[in-house]
């Protein structure tokens, strides 16, 4: 009954396996600044959010995308977007595929795609 009652034991190996973790990230994370490997994993990771080129044809799908869900759910983000009023919703459009904008800033309406159901600058 006694034994039962003392969880001492259990509550040190809880703090050893988390002392352990913490330990394996700073280790992991110094080996990627001593080895130059920080510097690309930031880079990769920035690269998910920072504005990326698409060509034509993407850009068209993801109009006709921002059109099929405006009609289907009538919500004035989705007609922003294929508008180009949100500036997010914008491409950056690269047109000989070197991975470089040629055209940016570039919109729906630019791109010659139409959306019956909503009508842009009105």
């Amino acid at each position: 009954m006694v034994m039962l009652r003392n969880k001492r034991g259990m509550e040190l190996s809880m703090n050893v396996i988390i002392i352990a973790i913490i330990l394996i990230v700073v280790l992991v994370v110094m080996l990627l600044f001593f080895t130059g490997g920080a510097s690309n994993a930031i880079k990769r990771f920035f690269g998910i959010y920072a504005t990326q080129t698409i060509d034509t044809s993407q850009a068209i799908l993801k109009c006709n995308s921002y059109c099929g869900n405006y009609e289907t759910t009538k919500l004035n983000v989705w007609q922003q977007n294929f508008c180009g009023e949100n500036q997010d919703s914008r491409f950056d459009i690269d047109t000989n595929g070197d991975g470089k904008a040629d055209r940016t800033g570039i919109t729906c309406v630019d791109l010659g795609t139409s959306c019956p159901s909503m009508q842009c600058g009105a």
